[in-house]
């Protein structure tokens, strides 16, 4: 009999060992499991984590999707703000907190339990922030109503939706926010860091992004890459250049710049003296991987190419190409230019574009003396053939 009790006791005591470790490896598991999809659930609430870029401030107020951690006295909730604002306390009631801050609901939440709770022993803290709602149109590549996490940015937002078109006018974009409607210089907060104007989105902002005006539109030409941009009087090669984002884009060796206007005209010139040129309304600017050249010929002893320098005249090229004794007068220099069009330039003054022949003809007294071994030559050729003419007529 006594063995038996010994036994029984024994039994008991292993049996409750196992259940105790049963209970505690079930919570292990319980937690792995809450861990591994990063949510948390308490009293049947099941909250998702959500990212701020910095602590949230006393101004921000309460909404629907927000949720709250209530501790009253051992009891610990997580409350969810719905839809009409209110939040719902279990035997205690319910307790509107929309477009309250935190500070404000805390009082009103702890009036609404101390009937039932110490307010001691009482706290309420806000544990998720609700997501919002934006709506973006205009030239994007998705429009309609995005939802984003709260403390997002503009530039977030965009990344979001696409992206900004080509024919986007990033410069002015419009946020309108109630009453109130901002004006945001996109290309600034993208190129120059002004993260000032890179403003947080609010719940019902409403951004649009405006299109560019086709008729005087820029367009900049890169490599695999095209982009029409609002014209702007006084604006330069680099300003269009920054605005299409060139900056992001990589650098494959650009050389030169080839401006085209409207009325078919075109300038090419060095990168680094394109980036100062004016830009006219409608023009295209194309960025090309080709040096630009000058050719010089003639009574030079350097017959060949020189590289273009805008701010040269005929006479550096030739200066350049090596003057020689038999070199003529300046004032006889000629260029071919275009469709072999021949002009006579000042050697000292006019302008000189990429592609153009300068030749310089020889001085009059070396063209004499060719002259003069030229008709020797002929008079002793023709003398030979009258000697030998002669000769087999005898």
């Amino acid at each position: 009999m006594r063995f038996f009790k010994i036994f029984t006791f024994w039994l008991v005591t292993l049996y409750g060992f196992a259940a105790v470790f049963a209970a505690e490896t079930s919570s292990l598991q319980a937690l792995s499991a809450s861990n591994a999809t990063a949510s948390v659930t308490r009293n049947t609430i099941t909250m998702q984590p959500s990212y701020s870029e910095g602590v949230i401030d006393s101004s921000y107020k309460l909404g629907p999707g927000d949720y709250l951690d209530i501790t009253l006295e051992n009891t610990y909730l997580s409350v969810k703000v719905y839809p009409d604002g209110n939040i719902i306390i279990e035997e205690c009631g319910a307790v509107n907190v929309a477009g309250k801050t935190l500070a404000e609901a805390r009082k009103e939440i702890l009036e609404l339990v101390s009937k039932r709770y110490n307010p001691e022993y009482c706290f309420v803290q806000l544990a998720q922030l609700k997501k919002i709602i934006v709506n973006v149109m205009g030239a994007v590549a998705q429009v309609g109503q995005v939802l984003v996490e709260p403390q997002t940015r503009l530039s977030r937002l965009l990344k979001m939706v696409g992206g900004i078109l080509h024919t986007g006018r990033d410069e002015d974009i419009l946020v309108i926010r109630g009453q109130d409607t901002l004006h945001i210089n996109y290309t600034k907060v993208i190129n120059e860091g002004d993260f000032a104007n890179d403003v947080m989105m609010e719940q019902g902002d409403l951004v649009y992004v405006p299109f560019v005006s086709l008729k005087d539109a820029v367009t900049i030409i890169l490599s695999n890459y095209r982009s029409a941009m609002a014209y702007e009087e006084g604006k330069t090669v680099a300003d269009y250049f920054e605005r299409a984002g060139g900056n992001r884009i990589p650098n494959i060796g650009y050389q030169s710049v080839t401006i085209r206007e409207k009325d078919g005209k075109s300038v090419s010139l060095p990168l680094q003296e394109a980036e100062k040129q004016v830009v006219p309304p409608g023009a295209e600017i194309e960025y090309s991987m080709k040096s630009l050249f000058v050719y010089v010929g003639g009574a030079v002893a350097g017959v060949g190419r020189q590289q273009y320098n805008p701010v040269w005249n005929a006479l550096d090229y030739i200066a350049a190409a090596g003057v020689t004794t038999i070199s003529g007068s300046f004032d006889q220099v000629k260029v071919i230019r275009g469709d072999r069009e021949t002009i006579y330039v000042n050697a000292t003054g006019d302008q000189i574009l990429p592609g153009d022949y300068i030749e310089i003809p020889k001085s009059n007294y070396e063209r004499f003396k060719d002259f003069t071994l030229f008709m020797s030559s002929l008079l002793t050729v023709l003398a030979s053939a009258l000697t030998i003419y002669v000769y087999y007529n005898k």
